[in-house]
């Protein structure tokens, strides 16, 4: 597709957006568009620079930008700029000094999937899609001790993925109103494919992707229900906020269907770790430290991590700083095992087929 056009097209839609409606403060940041060879930003096209990286928000020429690979020859603009906007979102969070990520090099090591906390998160989904298909505050007072529960009981859990919520679920949120200004049937379209997507167990496994929904869908239902500013920058994700005054529930023994899905995600992953290790093929010898990784399927089982598309290494000791980080960071890239630490210490890894 043509780049140029592309962007007349977004830019035409993002014109159309009253930004700070969708977010407090929230502001239109300049995007470029890219493929392979080249990019379009500022009206122009430019070579593509070398920090054009997937689809994110990068700092270009001293200013955040949203950035979008170009890789398909249709789109439907609408949903495009929408997704520019979830973009944008992410360079107002960068431009305001956001402060609530989560750790991830903490939770690949310590994040432990128990089947009680996926039971209650299952049970959540079913209460957030009664919140948003009708009114229903029996289900939202429901949907709010079932998460106090789940902070108190599964701690670790609970803020990681109440982070991963703050970053990626108001951002999902932010698209998915831009897209029903744009479209309203879109928008009530997206919104119901979230709602059957995080009411799916199969999707929770890894974690963090169904979380972006989760967010997105939990802001809906504060939205609708309950009487808190989420549109502050402040040290606390909102997923944590909105409990200061709930008391727990119970938590429901188990669910069959999320229990199901986690012994057969648990059972492939086995399976890799075990073909790996017999098809032998050694990639790196350590020790050396795990540096850079794929964060939306990383998994560590407590010897072994799986780690797909790349990953980062040092042969010392991770660097302080980002920059001194990069520099040092060498990547293989294809699918791995790697024996490791709790320090994220790589004693060996092994191609995966």
């Amino acid at each position: 597709m043509d780049l140029s056009y592309a962007y007349e097209q977004v830019l035409s839609r993002l014109e159309r957006l009253d930004f700070s409606a969708l977010f407090g403060g929230f502001r239109r940041f300049p995007f470029a568009l890219y493929n392979e060879a080249e990019a379009f930003f500022d009206g122009k096209r430019i070579e593509k620079p070398a920090e054009f990286i997937a689809n994110t928000s990068v700092m270009y020429n001293g200013e955040y930008i949203a950035i979008w690979n170009l890789m398909e020859e249709a789109y439907d603009f609408d949903v495009l700029a929408s997704k520019l906007a979830h973009e944008m979102f992410h360079a107002f969070q960068n431009a305001n000094g956001e402060k609530r990520w989560a750790n991830e090099r903490a939770a690949l090591v310590k994040y432990r999937y128990e089947e009680a906390n996926f039971a209650a998160k299952m049970e959540e989904a079913e209460c957030m899609r009664r919140c948003l298909s009708g009114i229903d505050r029996e289900a939202f007072e429901r949907l709010l001790a079932l998460r106090k529960a789940r902070m108190e009981c599964f701690p670790f859990a609970y803020d990681y993925e109440a982070r991963i919520e703050q970053i990626e679920g108001t951002a999902n949120y932010v698209e998915m109103e831009a897209l029903s200004r744009l479209d309203r049937e879109k928008g009530e379209n997206r919104m119901r494919e979230a709602l059957e997507e995080i009411n799916d167990p199969s999707r929770y496994f890894p974690v963090r992707a169904v979380t972006y929904l989760t967010g997105a869908a939990f802001l809906a239902c504060l939205g609708r229900y309950a009487d808190m500013d989420t549109e502050r920058f402040t040290d606390t994700p909102f997923s944590i906020e909105a409990l200061k005054h709930s008391a727990p529930c119970p938590l429901p023994e188990k669910d069959a269907c999320a229990s199901a899905c986690l012994e057969k995600w648990r059972e492939r992953t086995r399976e890799k770790v075990s073909r790996a290790l017999e098809k032998n093929e050694i990639v790196l010898e350590g020790p050396s430290c795990l540096a850079a990784w794929n964060v939306y399927d990383g998994y560590w089982d407590g010897t072994y991590a799986i780690l797909t598309y790349f990953l980062g290494y040092t042969d010392g000791p991770l660097p302080e700083t980002q920059e001194q980080a990069m520099s040092q960071i060498k990547f293989l890239k294809g699918d791995f095992v790697a024996e490791m630490n709790s320090d994220m210490t790589l004693l060996r890894v092994w191609r995966q087929e």
